[in-house]
């Protein structure tokens, strides 16, 4: 596989900068980030007598590391503060390839085709909605899901970042409700600022 091939010839991806809103953190993939994060936040909601709120949120770090791990992921991202006025949600990041070192174009028109979109403005992204259902702990769950995709620079579009925001909320909430609205523009609006950072050395 081509990533498998980069990591032969000590290629690496470049460093991604996102401006992230007050109480949210950047962690990587591994299980030790995750339980630590669940445990921190379960003790925060406990003290604060706000048990259904620490379980919408599990599900939602749950969700985000799952996806983050099977992608071979690079991050997590989400609120470890107060989540008043938004409903739970991550954003996980990843590198893709393309299979057999084929370009990527074919999956995003694929994407397209699926009703992604440019996100807003901003055309290096391209980004999906869905929505989904889940059972958690027996209770049946919504999901609601945006994909965004963009290529790394200086990979031909050989390579693409995609980020993946998870917004965990009651099944029947429906698409406009306000809580839901918010966060969709908050992860759009984080998503928006990614700027890529040279690495050391490299020319300009």
């Amino acid at each position: 596989m081509m990533s498998s091939l980069r990591a032969e010839l000590g290629a690496s991806d470049p460093e991604f900068v996102l401006q992230l809103p007050d109480g949210w953190v950047r962690m990587d993939a591994s299980d030790d980030s995750r339980d630590a994060l669940l445990q921190q936040a379960r003790e925060r909601l406990m003290r604060a007598h706000r048990p259904e709120l620490y379980a919408r949120m599990r599900q939602s770090l749950l969700e985000a590391f799952e996806q983050l791990q099977r992608a071979g992921g690079a991050a997590v991202i989400l609120p470890i503060g107060d989540v008043e006025g938004y409903v739970p949600a991550s954003l996980s990041a990843a590198f893709r390839s393309g299979s057999g070192g084929e370009g990527l174009d074919a999956a995003v028109a694929g994407l397209i085709a699926d009703g992604g979109t440019p996100l807003g403005d901003d055309r290096r992204f391209v980004r999906r909605e869905a929505r989904d259902e889940t059972v958690q702990d027996g209770q049946r769950l919504g999901i609601t899901t945006v994909h965004y995709l963009t290529p790394v620079p200086r990979t031909n579009r050989s390579r693409m970042l995609v980020l993946t925001a998870v917004m965990p909320h009651p099944v029947d909430v429906p698409d406009d409700e306000p809580l839901l609205v918010a966060t969709r523009f908050l992860m759009d609006a984080m998503v928006a600022t990614l700027r890529w950072r040279r690495p050391a050395g490299a020319s300009a």
